[in-house]
C-alpha cells in the first residue's frame, strides 16, 4: 500500500516559482514544459506567481515557503534592465524570507551585472547556471561560492508527454521527404562570432545541398519559425537537420556592446559582422565560452533525425559519430559529411544510438531534473493542523490566480489580433443596433 495523502502532505515542502509572462499564448512547447515541469514532476506543493499581474504580498507573507525558484522567465527580464528592476522591487518582500532560493538564469552573456546584483540582494543560495564551470569566475565574479552553491544545468530537457506524442507520430509512418531541414533566427552581431554560426551554417548547407541535388528546407526567416507540434512534424519529415551549440562568445556585462551595435547598424545598415565587430567591440570576441546544448538537439534525438552539428562540447552529452555527424568550424568537410545521406544503415545506427542514450535513458528528462532540485531541499517540520489548513487555502488561491492570469493572456492575445478586433466591433455594433 502507498502512503496516504495525509502522510504525504505532512512531508511536503512548498516551492514558490516566480515568472513573468504577457502577450504570448500559447507558450512554445519548450518554454511551457520548462516552466511547469515542477508542477508536473515534483512530489511537493508547487505554486506559481506571474509577477506581471502583481505580487500577492499578503498571501505570500502567510505562506510557509521552503524553496523560492526565480525562473528564467523572471530573470530574463534583464533584456530590459528598467523592467527587471521594476519587477524585482515588487518582490522585495522575498529578500527577508529565510529559505532555499534558487536562481535559474539563461542568456548569461547579457546584463550580468544586474544578475550579480540580484543574486546578492535576494540572498540566493543556489545558482543553476547554463555556463560551464570555466566561465563562472568571469560571469559571476562577485559571487562568493562558499555561500552560493553553483551547478551547471541545461537550457531545457525532454518532457515525458512530449516524447510520448513524438513516438505516436513516428508510428504513423510520416514520410521523410526532406534531406536536410533547418529553422533558426539570425543571431545578432553583438552575440559574437559563435552566434554567427546559426546563419552561416544555413547558407553553407543550402548551397551544398543544391550542388548535390538534395532537397533542403532551410530558413532563418522569422515567418518560417515552427512552434508546438508543427516543429516535431517538421523534424519527422527531415532525414537530417543541422545546428550549433546555443550561446554567445561575447560577455556584455551592462548591455553597452548591444547598444553600440544597435546604434552603429542604424547608421550602417549594410555593415558586415566583421566590420561591426571591428568598430564596436574590437578585442572582446571571444571573451566567453558560453556554448550549450539546446532543447532542439534533444528533440532531434527524440524524432530520430540525424544531426549535422558544428563540433563542440555539447555539455558532454552528445558525442561525434555516436550521436551526430561532426562539422568542422570552417565548414571544410560539409560535402564529405553529406555523403552519409547515401548510407541509410549508418544513419540509422547513429540516430538509434542517440535515441537510446539521450531519450530512452531518461537521464535528460524533466523528471530527473526535478529530482535533482528536490535532493537539495531539507524537509521542513510538519507544523500544526491549523498551519497546514491555512497553507492549503493559500495554495488554492495562488493556483487560481495563476490560471486566471493565463486566461487573461489568452483573451489579450485574441483581442489584439486584427481579425478578432473586427469581429468584436461588428458584434458590438449589432448589439447596439438591436438595442436602439
Amino acid at each position: 500500500m502507498g502512503e496516504s495523502a495525509t502522510v504525504r502532505a505532512r512531508r511536503s515542502k512548498t516551492i514558490l516559482v516566480l515568472y513573468y509572462a504577457r502577450g504570448v499564448y500559447p507558450l512554445r512547447n519548450a518554454i511551457e514544459t520548462h516552466l511547469y515541469c515542477w508542477r508536473r514532476y515534483s512530489k511537493h506543493e508547487v505554486l506559481y506567481v506571474n509577477v506581471r499581474f502583481g505580487f500577492p504580498k499578503q498571501l505570500i507573507e502567510r505562506l510557509r515557503i521552503d524553496v523560492i525558484l526565480f525562473h528564467t522567465m523572471f530573470l530574463g527580464l534583464r533584456w530590459s534592465p528598467e523592467l527587471f528592476k521594476k519587477y524585482a522591487r515588487k518582490c522585495a518582500a522575498l529578500r527577508s524570507v529565510g529559505c532555499v532560493k534558487i536562481a535559474m538564469p539563461q542568456d548569461e552573456f547579457l546584463n550580468t551585472e544586474l544578475l550579480n546584483d540580484f543574486i546578492l540582494d535576494y540572498g540566493v543560495t543556489d545558482l543553476w547556471t547554463c555556463a560551464s564551470e570555466a566561465d563562472w569566475p568571469l560571469i559571476y565574479d562577485r559571487i562568493d561560492r562558499s555561500k552560493v552553491r553553483m551547478r551547471t544545468v541545461l537550457t531545457g530537457y525532454l518532457d515525458e508527454d512530449t516524447v510520448a506524442r513524438i513516438n505516436r507520430k513516428k508510428r504513423l509512418g510520416i514520410q521523410r521527404d526532406i534531406d536536410v531541414g533547418y529553422r533558426a533566427w539570425k543571431a545578432e552581431y553583438w552575440l559574437g562570432a559563435h552566434g554567427q554560426h546559426k546563419a552561416r551554417i544555413a547558407g553553407v548547407f543550402e548551397a551544398a545541398c543544391r550542388a548535390r541535388g538534395l532537397k533542403a528546407d532551410i530558413s532563418t526567416r522569422n515567418e518560417d519559425v515552427l512552434a508546438g507540434d508543427a516543429w516535431f512534424d517538421y523534424l519527422l519529415r527531415c532525414r537530417s537537420t543541422i545546428g550549433v551549440a546555443g550561446g554567445a562568445s561575447v560577455l556584455d556585462r551592462r548591455g553597452a556592446i548591444r547598444q553600440r551595435v544597435d546604434t552603429y547598424l542604424a547608421t550602417h545598415p549594410g555593415a558586415t559582422f566583421e566590420q561591426t565587430r571591428e568598430d564596436c567591440f574590437r578585442g572582446q570576441d571571444p571573451t566567453l565560452g558560453l556554448a550549450c546544448i539546446s532543447p532542439r538537439h534533444l528533440e532531434a534525438c527524440a524524432t530520430e533525425t540525424l544531426q549535422f552539428l558544428v563540433e563542440g562540447t555539447f555539455n558532454g552529452i552528445l558525442h561525434p559519430w555516436r550521436h551526430y555527424v561532426p562539422i568542422e568550424s570552417d565548414y571544410s568537410n560539409v560535402g564529405e559529411a553529406l555523403g552519409i545521406l547515401a548510407h541509410e544503415e549508418k544513419m540509422k545506427e547513429i540516430t538509434t544510438q542517440a535515441y537510446r542514450d539521450i531519450v530512452a535513458s531518461q537521464r535528460w528528462s524533466y523528471r530527473h531534473f526535478v529530482e535533482e532540485l528536490e535532493r537539495e531541499v531539507i524537509d521542513p517540520p510538519a507544523g500544526s493542523v491549523r498551519a497546514r489548513v491555512l497553507q492549503r487555502l493559500i495554495g488554492a488561491a495562488l493556483r487560481g490566480r495563476d490560471r486566471l492570469s493565463w486566461q487573461f493572456i489568452r483573451f489579450e492575445v485574441w483581442f489584439l489580433s486584427r481579425p478578432a478586433r473586427r469581429r468584436f466591433a461588428r458584434s458590438v455594433g449589432r448589439l447596439w443596433g438591436h438595442s436602439s
